[in-house]
């Protein structure tokens, strides 16, 4: 291999590593990543994963010799039917719940003094004190807060509004003419490598479907488990404490294990033994996911050891925050598609720019 050439393919490297190092000090940068990463990649992101759940039944309605655009709004229409009757039906509940929580929560800082100590803190000697102009300032600080506060929630309610008109719209047009992003890729695709592609394309598609679809199952799975063991151990509110569990879980590994952390918060204020009945259900229900659900829903669609997994989630987890420890799974499992397949290329590729020579 030529010196030089490796010297010039480190010295580009390392540049390139300062480069990305310097433009993330610039704040406009930054917040210019965080805005297309809020606004456009995670739509996307949540746009594929509903495409993925609600392919199947799009697919029945296809198979009925339905147009496409038809069995795309149907289906749209039977999913957000089910969501508002889920949300109509155990709304009134969840809330009720949380207020409960709430409750418990106060009531257990009360009985260990926890509230007595912070007014201890924050109370100090309220002799010659100028109350008016402390209300004066109080008066002037909670308008601003209104002010503010009114401001930021009209933003955050017009961008949660565009999130999700973003989402449908990704999510109508995947199941109106998914089957139509293979052949927009391969227009683009040299003709070297139009059948690799296809080939790639199709496992790609069969990786995602296999994992987003197992994913959603194993969730269901495990929120039911532990909901029947919260109804055995006596645990309170164990629905919303298994819906809870049910989100997370779509986290790899370390998802179920974070949902774990408001029962066990709540088992050790209600005494040891509860605590250890809880223990035990978190042993039993993380023996049957590991054993059964998992192996026997996810089977060996993602071919990815179990130790790589915990890393590419812990790291993305570290990076990026939850939406990356969700993708970065499916992503790998992309990657490594993208590189077998891709693979005598890339070695031929190397080989041509980099001859064996004698160093």
């Amino acid at each position: 291999m030529d010196r030089k050439k490796v010297i010039a393919y480190l010295l580009i490297a390392n540049l390139a590593v300062i480069l990305i190092m310097l433009v993330g000090k610039f704040k406009v940068v930054l917040s210019f990543v965080d805005v297309v990463f809020s606004i456009i990649v995670v739509p996307i992101i949540f746009g594929v994963f509903l495409f993925y759940i609600l392919k199947p039944l799009n697919t029945l309605f296809r198979k009925r010799k339905m147009k496409n655009g038809r069995a795309a709004m149907l289906t749209m229409f039977i999913f957000f039917f089910i969501m508002a009757g889920a949300v109509k039906y155990f709304g009134d509940y969840f809330i009720e719940q949380f207020i409960m929580l709430k409750s418990l929560f106060i009531k257990i800082a009360q009985e260990r003094g926890i509230i007595e100590q912070i007014n201890k803190i924050f109370s100090g000697d309220l002799a010659n004190v100028d109350y008016y102009g402390r209300f004066i300032v109080y008066l002037e600080k909670y308008i601003g807060l209104i002010i503010l506060s009114g401001r930021q929630l009209f933003n955050e309610g017009m961008q949660l509004f565009s999130d999700i008109l973003l989402v449908v719209l990704i999510l109508f047009y995947l199941l109106k003419d998914g089957d139509k992003v293979e052949d927009i890729i391969l227009k683009y695709t040299p003709k070297k490598y139009e059948k690799t592609m296809s080939e790639t394309i199709g496992q790609s598609n069969k990786v995602l479907s296999s994992y987003i679809l197992g994913q959603a199952t194993v969730a269901l799975s495990l929120a039911i488990m532990v909901y029947t063991g919260y109804k055995i151990i006596g645990m309170t509110s164990p629905m919303l404490l298994a819906s809870v569990t049910f989100i997370l879980a779509f986290i790899p590994f370390i998802g179920f294990l974070i949902s774990m952390i408001i029962p066990f918060a709540l088992a050790i204020s209600m005494g040891m033994p509860m605590v250890i009945k809880l223990f035990i259900l978190f042993l039993v229900a993380q023996t049957l996911k590991g054993r059964l659900v998992v192996p026997l829903i996810m089977g060996k669609a993602m071919k990815i050891h179990p130790i790589t997994d915990i890393f590419l989630v812990v790291g993305a987890a570290t990076l990026i925050g939850p939406i990356g420890a969700f993708v970065v799974v499916p992503l790998y499992a992309l990657s490594k598609v993208f590189y077998r397949n891709f693979k005598p290329y890339i070695i031929g590729y190397i080989q041509k720019k980099f001859p064996e020579k004698t160093i």
